[in-house]
């Protein structure tokens, strides 16, 4: 089974956290997609688009789960696949108003098992993909 590292608020979010903060902004989340680059963990905050997209999903639904966390899902399928390829690293777009829409998180694969084939006219294969994003104190 996959596993993925926490979810990482990109430079870009983080600024778009501030203008909700300051009343300049809101958020809309989009979409999910997935890249089969592997970055590390040290270049996601950093990271203004995706390399290498080789699915998207809009997303699905968005749920408070408690009093700093919200869950937003997704789901991906096989069945435009001709070529497989490791889901690596997931991205969580947002439309911000003032520049349109940003990366607002990154999460990456940590265990190598999460690998999406190709369709083979037969069997659909899928990943439903759920993030949670959470506000709280930094160092």
């Amino acid at each position: 089974m996959a596993e993925f590292s926490k979810l990482i608020i990109t430079g870009k979010g983080q600024a778009l956290i501030a203008k909700m903060i300051a009343g300049t902004g809101e958020a809309e989340f989009t979409r999910i997609a997935t890249s089969s680059m592997a970055y590390d963990p040290d270049q996601l905050e950093k990271l203004d688009e995706l390399a290498d997209i080789r699915q998207t999903s809009l997303v699905s639904s968005i749920e408070r789960v408690n009093e700093v966390s919200i869950k937003i899902e997704g789901a991906f399928d096989n069945t435009e696949l001709t070529q497989g390829y490791y889901m690596r690293t997931l991205g969580l777009y947002v439309d911000d108003p003032e520049e349109g829409e940003i990366l607002y998180a990154v999460t990456t694969e940590t265990t190598g098992n999460c690998y999406m084939p190709p369709y083979n006219g037969v069997t659909v294969s899928g990943a439903q993909i759920e993030l949670i994003t959470t506000v709280g104190n930094a160092e």
